[in-house]
């Protein structure tokens, strides 16, 4: 045998060495490690990245389902202080033109003062453009009806408040012509000053559609409150978890760094002083 055979039975031996099977099972079994590591890596990462979002997503629903809440608490007040004009202005109407003197002093100003009053509503449109603006918020809602109703009671909230500024618009109107021509204190009593309010045809409109206006308000709020109360029922979303996001929203907002609120002057001082 020549030096032919010896080369080809080290070939061999390498050959050999090169298909063992532990240097098989070494390689595979890191190959395979690497590769679980990396879809372990990526896995866990996309499922927090999900989670994260449906977290947010709740948030954020707990946040404008609160809102709701507030506004539909804030009309209720309105409602019950519309409700009570109501009836000191039809009382007021009913006993025109000769009758007047029977409400007595007292009511006859409080009711000169009711139709005069200007009413300040404040109406906080930034967590109903938040949930509008959050493409994520939708994504993570099982259920297309939520973000329906959602949008209707922001809708139906909307007009109701410009129905109650067209009204309050027409009244003060009124009320400031009736002051322009003579002050309700120039008038020898109360009782005439009471009286030329109501003889004035734009005062007796606004009379005419105030209850009208109201029970149009009462009944959309009522339709606020039922689609506000499903979607509560359908995200089986407690008062509980509601009352603490309030409780956060009311901590974000008034609670203050003392540094704060030093004067202009204080910090004047504390940087000569550091100089």
């Amino acid at each position: 045998r020549g030096l032919g055979d010896v080369y080809k039975r080290q070939d061999y031996q390498k050959m050999k060495q090169f298909f063992d099977t532990d240097w098989w099972k070494n390689t595979t079994g890191c190959t395979v490690g690497t590769i679980i590591g990396i879809l372990l890596t990526f896995g866990t990462s996309f499922h927090l990245e999900n989670r994260s979002k449906a977290e947010m997503a709740r948030k954020t629903v707990l946040l404008t389902l609160h809102n709701l809440d507030a506004s539909t608490r804030n009309m209720q007040t309105l409602l019950d202080e519309l409700q009570q004009c109501d009836t000191l202005f039809t009382r007021a109407a009913s006993l025109m033109p000769d009758r007047l003197g029977e409400m007595g002093d007292d009511s006859l100003r409080i009711f000169i003062n009711a139709f005069g009053s200007r009413r300040l509503l404040m109406t906080d449109h930034t967590t109903s453009s938040i949930f509008s603006n959050s493409f994520e918020v939708w994504q993570c809602l099982d259920d297309e009806k939520v973000i329906g109703r959602i949008g209707n009671c922001y809708s139906v909230l909307e007009v109701c408040d410009e129905e109650y500024k067209k009204m309050e618009a027409l009244r003060m109107k009124a009320f400031q012509a009736y002051w322009d021509e003579c002050p309700p204190m120039d008038y020898p009593d109360v009782e005439k000053a009471a009286k030329a309010l109501l003889m004035r045809n734009d005062v007796r409109y606004v009379l005419q559609i105030h209850p009208n206006i109201t029970q149009m308000l009462r009944n959309t709020h009522d339709i606020v409150c039922q689609l506000n109360e499903r979607n509560k029922q359908v995200l089986r979303i407690t008062q509980e978890e509601l009352d603490e996001a309030g409780k956060l929203l009311e901590k974000n907002s008034y609670d203050i760094d003392s540094n704060d609120m030093q004067s202009p002057e204080n910090n004047l001082n504390e940087n000569e002083g550091k100089e």
